[in-house]
């Protein structure tokens, strides 16, 4: 295609950062204590002990800060960091692109398991690596699923 680079480069983070405020911790204990209470009266001690490790990854996963990952596509596949998906794998892609709320590209593997990968465009042009992407994939809309969504509601 028309003056594309052999190879696009960007660095973003893992993941979309929300900084979580005191009530987000408050109601995650809250929901932990009532799932914890419930499990109790119920007599069901096993789902006890769970909601409250539950509830402690995810207070721990919630404060975690995402680090920042090296991206790149070229002729082989898009490498994320240390992990590479070469095109064969790949079924197809679609940027998520509203500014400023997602900047994003999903790529559908042929695989059964693990089917979505989103990867942050941080500062690269989607423009420019949608056009680079059609030289091997094809292009098709992909809705953001509803853990996703629900995800992104509860700022996580």
């Amino acid at each position: 295609m028309d003056n594309l680079p052999s190879k696009i480069k960007w660095g973003a983070p893992e993941y979309e950062f929300h900084e979580k405020t005191p009530e987000w911790y408050w109601a995650l204990g809250i929901i932990t204590a009532a799932l914890v209470l419930a499990a109790v009266v119920l007599h069901n001690f096993l789902f006890a002990v769970f909601a409250v490790l539950a509830g402690f990854s995810v207070g721990l996963y919630g404060a975690r800060r995402p680090r920042a990952i090296s991206h790149e596509i070229n002729s082989g596949g898009v490498l994320l960091g240390n992990r590479s998906f070469n095109y064969e794998n790949i079924d197809h892609f679609w940027i998520n692109y509203d500014p400023p709320a997602k900047k994003e590209l999903i790529l559908e593997s042929k695989k059964t398991f693990s089917t979505h990968t989103a990867i942050l465009l941080g500062d690269a042009d989607p423009e420019q690596i949608r056009r680079y992407l059609l030289q091997y994939l094809k292009e098709k809309k992909i809705e953001e699923s509803l853990v996703a969504v629900i995800a992104r509601a509860l700022k996580f």
